[in-house]
């Protein structure tokens, strides 16, 4: 059975990923919401499925994540009204929040110095000055309290999610911290369209690069997971503790 899963080449998935991109594109331009919104879930369990028939496991944190993201997906595709929406919203925030955790055990070899203390201090202002612009534009178009909380909370935790990728990214400059830097950008840039799209003006374009940047950072995150394992392997070192149960497995940063 392993060597079955071994032997799907990596050209299969790429082409049902571009197939994805394509159809998403097609669905998108003649204004049919139910295939991008099913191709948006589907994607997630088709990337988890690829991803154990070529490693057995994954830490606990990881898995959470996507989890979490799976959860968001479900409700912001099955749509059982304003409930609905909020839950998604609420479950996003959950996994972004979780891969701040994962960049917050990474922060014990960053040395704060000249341009790199510099950078994030330039960042964490421009970032405060969006979210304060933001707030300021947004807070008209909100009759529900609920939503302006869930959408101003998903705002500042996007700008952490930023802010440290960042942070890790100048301190390490490695390949992880730049897959995790390009994925965190898709992020912010995918909910950052679907805000302009909900609130402000649609335009077919911005909801497909929307649905497509969500796509690839799924992608990258897999990418960061694998590799991540792969590392570990390769150093001889456990990827897990036990902390989220007694005698589980975890991850070390």
């Amino acid at each position: 059975m392993k060597q079955a899963y071994a032997s799907i080449p990596i050209g299969v998935l790429i082409f049902v990923l571009l197939a994805i991109f394509t159809i998403n594109g097609l669905a998108t331009y003649f204004g049919n919401a139910i295939i991008p919104n099913i191709t948006k879930l589907t994607s997630m369990i088709m990337l988890l499925t690829f991803y154990f028939m070529v490693q057995n496991r994954m830490a606990n944190v990881f898995m959470a994540i996507f989890l979490f993201s799976l959860i968001g997906d479900a409700f912001f595709v099955f749509n059982f009204g304003e409930i609905s929406g909020k839950l998604a919203t609420l479950f996003y925030l959950g996994s972004y929040c979780l891969l701040i955790f994962v960049l917050l055990g990474k922060f014990k070899g960053i040395k704060y110095e000249g341009l790199v203390t510099l950078y994030l201090i330039v960042v964490l202002l421009l970032n405060s000055y969006f979210l304060f612009a933001l707030y300021g534009a947004i807070s008209k178009n909100f009759t529900d309290s609920v939503d302006l909380v869930l959408s101003v909370s998903h705002g500042i935790t996007l700008i952490a999610l930023t802010f440290f990728a960042f942070a890790v990214y100048l301190s390490q400059e490695s390949n992880q911290s730049i897959i995790f830097l390009i994925m965190v950008f898709c992020f912010v840039f995918s909910d950052v369209l679907m805000y302009i799209c909900n609130l402000y003006v649609y335009f077919w374009v911005f909801e497909y690069m929307s649905n497509m940047l969500h796509l690839i950072s799924l992608i990258l995150f897999v990418t960061y997971v694998y590799n991540h394992h792969a590392i570990m392997n390769v150093n001889g070192k456990k990827p897990y503790d036990n902390y989220i149960l007694p005698n589980s497995e975890r991850l070390t940063t």
